[in-house]
């Protein structure tokens, strides 16, 4: 019954993992064709000797998966090495140990890591969300910046080198790795796009490509420049506006899927014995399903309505 109840629970998860990326998967296309035209546009200008790529070597796909949690910390404003894994991991395997030695079951391990999960993933969102919040809110300063280089005759190149020195963190760190690719031989725009692919931010890509549209086409783009940074703000304003409106809401929604999953576990680890039926009879194991289903159902749910504010 333990084995039947532990794969019906992973098999839930990923049900409702698929329901949500067939939910985001309209807007995820529309927004790869959108920005697939403006490289192919960017490739149509560039020589053909540049255009080649060399093939993907084994190692790197072995490397597939940790470099994309490396990005994800990245993302997160945390240093990409092990030893972050190892006391993420450390510390949920404690847990999981901990719940066995207090409630005496193994069924209490899976429950516990996927809490554990969850809570480590909203942690990691939340710093992401941060961290985003900062960059894009130095974009149009930095932007400004480039704008009075290049009004006094600098190329798009200087004028990026010479405002960098003027940024604070975090975005001037993203600046620095596009510098140290730039002083490694490619492109502003190559280098820009390599330095922020790991951030996930269209903003960030729809600049590297208004780069190399200007680097390589020509014409006035000091203007192009002035009218993103004019953009970012007022989307800025707009999406604070939007937050501070649908806050009540979203907190509501936060608080109405985790307050039961908070209360059982803090519940069942301080005092076991009023919930050892759930984890001993069959009848236990019944409602134990019955109430993971039920709690999926509404987080995913919940998740949709908040997300659609």
């Amino acid at each position: 019954m333990i084995q039947s109840l532990a794969l019906a629970a992973i098999t839930l998860l990923l049900l409702a993992g698929a329901i949500e990326l067939w939910w985001g998967s309209a807007l995820r296309l529309q927004q790869r064709k959108s920005l697939e035209s403006i490289e192919q546009r960017l490739v149509t200008h560039q020589p053909a000797e540049r255009r080649m790529q060399p093939p993907p070597l084994p190692g790197q796909r072995k490397r597939a998966l940790l470099q994309s949690a490396d990005g994800l910390l990245m993302r997160a404003d945390l240093p990409p090495n092990r030893a972050i894994y190892a006391v993420i991991a450390c510390f949920g395997l404690v847990l999981a140990l901990l719940a066995w030695w207090r409630i005496s079951s193994v069924l209490a391990m899976p429950l516990v890591l996927g809490l554990y999960s969850a809570l480590v993933w909203l942690w990691l969102r939340r710093r992401i969300e941060k961290q985003q919040q900062k960059l894009l809110a130095q974009l149009p300063d930095f932007l400004d910046g480039m704008i009075r280089m290049t009004s006094v005759g600098n190329s798009l190149p200087m004028a990026f080198q010479t405002t960098t020195k003027s940024v604070a963190m975090p975005l001037r760190s993203l600046l620095d790795r596009t510098l140290s690719s730039m002083h490694a031989g490619a492109d502003l725009d190559q280098a820009l796009a390599l330095a922020t692919r790991p951030y996930h931010l269209e903003e960030l890509s729809l600049l590297h490509a208004v780069l190399g549209i200007g680097m390589r086409v020509g014409g006035r783009s000091d203007h192009i420049l002035q009218r993103m940074g004019d953009f970012m703000r007022d989307h800025a304003h707009a999406r604070a506006e939007l937050k501070a409106i649908t806050s009540e809401t979203r907190m509501s929604a936060w608080v109405l899927a985790l307050l039961p999953v908070a209360v059982a576990t803090f519940m069942t680890l301080v005092d076991p014995v009023f919930f050892k039926p759930m984890f001993y009879e069959p009848l236990g194991h019944k409602f134990l399903l019955v109430a993971l289903v039920l709690e999926l159902t509404g987080g995913l749910l919940l998740y949709r309505l908040a997300k659609s504010l």
